[in-house]
């Protein structure tokens, strides 16, 4: 009773400061809009538990309005998706021992037709014997959204730069019916652990696991025809998973991994070899809403080296940003796709694709 007493005074003081910022040059010239939206911030701040500077970036990506209805969706539990594995067995099958187990699923048909919804479950998802023996796994919609701008091919080398804990790397060997190579590589040994976990139990059988800094991949390993990198960020886009991202210091964080990732993208290009036979691509993708994570990172590529932003091969999203505060970006910005929790329903999440080029 007091959350939902707490929620329509929340409510109505939102509504009365939106009111006076949109009716601001009938009330008077005297006031300053400046002043209702610095309010509406603290109140938000307050409200929902989140730093204040976290709320300020938010407030320089969307409209007044839309802002309130993301961070609204933020507290919304996301619908669980989960990615059936056709190296064990055909779709139909593994369908019919799920529902045999009183697990009932809606299949999302597009995307390669295994991937499904949860609409109901009598047993723990992440138990379960059918889980166990690898006929299924957990996996978030968004996440498959960067392997499918990927397209991997069958008996390709692929490079997956954050691999673990292992998501992407067996749907890329899903999808290549374990041919080729692929590289899962982590910078983490405790993370390595969940990444040799996911690929025994989902027989992936054409990756090698490697334990270097991604930043010393190129002087190692090159050749590549494609590159994933999911590069490490603030999360912003998934603060309905993890709540402690709301009091994360963004400013701070926002510094220490836009360096990474722009050091991470150009070892990745570095890693992918030119054919002029053969097209080479990257993909870049983070689960971070933040123009300083993503499409920063990307001008700062394309200005380096000899690549271009092509289209990501997805056909839903929000284009990527072409100007931010006073900084204007490449027009080929609006090639990347963003997806956002209020609009798509999903984790927040950006992803960009690049090719390989020579100049």
């Amino acid at each position: 009773k007091t959350q939902k007493k707490n929620q329509k005074i929340f409510s109505f003081r939102i509504k009365h400061i939106l009111k006076i910022i949109w009716n601001v040059k009938k009330v008077g010239k005297k006031i300053s809009i400046r002043y209702y939206i610095s309010l509406l911030k603290k109140e938000v701040s307050e409200f929902f538990g989140y730093d204040v500077n976290l709320i300020d970036k938010f407030f320089l990506l969307f409209p007044i309005k839309e802002v309130i209805e993301f961070i609204e969706s933020n507290e919304k539990i996301r619908p669980l998706s989960i990615r059936l594995n056709t190296l064990k067995g055909e779709n139909d099958e593994i369908f019919k021992k799920l529902l045999g187990r009183g697990i009932k699923l809606l299949s999302i048909k597009n995307f390669f037709n295994f991937i499904a919804i949860v609409k109901k479950s009598e047993v723990a998802i992440g138990g379960s014997p059918e889980y166990l023996a690898g006929l299924y796994t957990v996996q978030g919609i968004t996440s498959f959204f960067s392997v499918i701008s990927l397209s991997p091919k069958e008996g390709e080398k692929i490079l997956d730069l954050t691999a673990a804990p292992g998501g992407k790397t067996t749907l890329i060997s899903q999808i290549m019916k374990n041919t080729g190579l692929i590289i899962a590589n982590d910078k983490s040994k405790a993370r390595i652990k969940s990444l040799v976990n996911s690929i025994h139990r989902l027989s992936t059988t054409n990756s090698i696991i490697t334990n270097y800094d991604g930043l010393c991949l190129p002087f190692i390993l090159k050749g590549f025809d494609r590159v994933l990198v999911d590069a490490p960020c603030s999360g912003s886009g998934i603060i309905s998973h993890d709540s402690k991202i709301k009091k994360k210091k963004v400013v701070d964080s926002i510094f220490i991994n836009n360096v990474l990732q722009k050091r991470l993208l150009l070892a990745a290009i570095d890693s992918c070899v030119y054919n002029t036979k053969k097209e080479s691509f990257i993909v870049y993708s983070t689960c971070s809403v933040l123009v300083e994570e993503n499409e920063s990172v990307i001008q700062y590529a394309i200005e380096r080296r000899n690549v271009k932003i092509v289209p990501t091969g997805l056909s839903f999203g929000m284009p990527g940003y072409l100007r931010y505060k006073n900084c204007s970006f490449d027009s080929t910005m609006k090639e990347c796709r963003r997806f956002f929790p209020h609009i798509h329903n999903t984790d927040g999440f950006f992803i960009c694709k690049l090719k390989k080029i020579n100049l």
